[in-house]
């Protein structure tokens, strides 16, 4: 770790953080599958059985959470309880290296640890939806690219900083938007005047080559396995698409509204101040080294990572926290740091900190503990908290819905038959064991407006081919924000009137599950 931490103190300080992240992390033993990640589930399914994402599977995600969740699966299993371990153990790792950066910065034991609770606590405020997401899960790959650049500063390294430009590119495959660190990053390699100029451009070239090496095994799998035409096409062509969809479905007012929530009166708040009064304590003491910038550049490119993607979903905030926590900590050993003689004050101000900060986040844990100690204790099952856990605020995902739909698809298909969810539930898949016939795990890329005509043509001419045993349509699922549509999945279905004529010919309806309309393949 450093400066004067002792191994056995490290070791210490990693027991003591997985503690913390089994504390906070256990209330999401009781969370099920939203639909992002039964996508990121059914994805790496498929590239456990040889198939690629994108050529067998649309999604606009970035690849590297198919990768993880397949990783996920090979190692613990396909189980939602299972991923959810994984989880914990990811981030609490997330956690602890975040608390090795916080030692660098600060030499403050309780601090270092303290940016770790921050993390962990702030985490895992969210719910079954917004955990387990891309967002989440490059906080790792980052923060450990971060800690290398870090070492390498301390200790030259040309091998560190390679293996940094790799991990940063590594997460850059989880989330583009993280994109925004690299200008910011040159520019620190270029401007670090402690060192020679030559050995400046050497630094950089070394990390890009790193971040070079990554992107070219990328780049190799998917020409190689056939899939590469189809990764450029979702990623570059269609995920902007997306994007602008996503824009032009919001107004500006909510866009502003949250940049102003955001930096005055969310959980973030306390840190983004903090963070800023040690910017300006550095800037004032003109303590501009690498290091102090380095985590500088990673608070405003989180920050803007965030912000860019308009939409302010929970998910998107947990980009910003391992740099955010960092930052605060930082500011508040600076803090320490002017009243070093009066340590009475100095100690009330962080006790009233951390009581705040907590106090004002710690609402969403009442009722999730509540709801692992009945599973606990054995009075709930596990199906039972899920249906508790898994549902949005305004009822258009209810998982207990799901639940019966898998039960009808399971009760009248064998495990080799396709079927195909007219919808946006791809959990029907992964939780049913059935493949769907389609790479189109989800109905709006076939809806959204702009030109889809050789989507559709594609879609039908998998379905006529692998005539689905089942066709599940569901209803009561606006899709106006991804598709710009203001229908349900019933009432869009006469927007694609080849389907349609498809599925009257084709089937004849079998029964209805809650929102879901059962269809199944005409015997004759």
């Amino acid at each position: 770790m450093g400066l004067t931490i002792t191994n056995r103190q490290l070791f210490t300080f990693g027991l003591v953080i997985f503690v913390i992240g089994a504390v906070f992390g256990s209330v999401s033993l009781t969370y099920p599958f939203g639909r992002d990640q039964a996508i990121y589930a059914y994805a790496g399914k498929l590239l456990l059985e040889g198939k690629m994402n994108y050529l067998h599977v649309f999604d606009l995600k970035p690849p590297g959470i198919h990768f993880l969740f397949s990783f996920i699966q090979a190692v613990f299993g396909e189980s939602m309880f299972s991923a959810r371990i994984f989880d914990i153990l990811w981030q609490s790792l997330t956690a602890f290296i975040i608390s090795v950066i916080s030692y660098r910065l600060t030499a403050g034991k309780f601090l270092s640890l303290f940016s770790s609770f921050l993390y962990l606590f702030l985490y895992y405020r969210q719910d079954y939806w917004h955990t387990l997401q891309s967002d989440g899960s490059l906080n790792l790959l980052f923060a450990a690219s971060v800690l290398l650049l870090l070492a390498s500063y301390e200790s030259h390294s040309f091998p560190k900083i390679f293996l940094a430009g790799v991990l940063f590119a590594s997460a850059l495959i989880f989330k583009y938007t993280v994109i925004t660190f690299l200008p910011l990053l040159i520019i620190l390699f270029i401007t670090d005047k402690k060192i020679l100029f030559t050995l400046r451009i050497k630094n950089l070239v070394i990390y890009l080559l790193g971040v070079l090496v990554t992107g070219s095994v990328i780049w190799l799998v998917y020409f190689f396995s056939g899939a590469l035409d189809a990764f450029y096409d979702i990623q570059f062509v269609q995920t902007p698409l997306y994007t602008a969809i996503a824009y032009e479905t919001e107004t500006q007012g909510y866009i502003s509204a949250q940049i102003i929530k955001l930096f005055f009166y969310s959980a973030y708040s306390p840190l983004i101040l903090l963070s800023v009064l040690a910017l300006i304590f550095t800037a004032v003491k003109k303590n501009f080294d690498f290091k102090n910038l380095l985590i500088f550049a990673w608070i405003l490119s989180s920050l803007f990572s965030l912000i860019i993607q308009w939409k302010f979903y929970y998910y998107h905030f947990l980009v910003i926290i391992p740099a955010l926590s960092i930052g605060c900590v930082y500011g508040l050993s600076l803090i320490k740091g002017i009243f070093i003689n009066r340590k009475l004050l100095y100690r009330f101000i962080l006790l009233l900190f951390i009581a705040g900060t907590t106090a004002f986040a710690f609402k969403p844990y009442f009722g999730n503990y509540e709801t692992l100690f009945s599973y606990l204790s054995g009075k709930e099952d596990l199906k039972s908290v899920y249906i508790k856990n898994g549902f949005t605020s305004d009822s258009v995902f209810m998982i207990s819905k799901t639940f019966k739909a898998v039960d009808i698809v399971q009760q009248n298909t064998s495990p080799g038959d396709g079927i195909f969810v007219w919808g946006f539930d791809p959990l029907i898949y992964y939780l049913s064991d059935r493949e769907c016939v389609s790479r189109f795990i989800y109905n709006f890329p076939l809806l959204w407006k702009g030109e889809n005509a050789v989507f559709r043509s594609e879609f039908m001419d998998e379905v006529r081919n692998n005539e689905p045993k089942l066709i599940i349509v569901a209803a009561n699922d606006p899709l106006y924000f991804i598709s710009g549509y203001d229908e349900d999945s019933k009432q869009l279905i006469k927007r694609f009137p080849e389907f349609n004529d498809f599925l009257a010919a084709k089937y004849d309806f079998k029964t209805t599950a809650d929102d879901y309309e059962i269809y199944e393949l005409k015997k004759w």
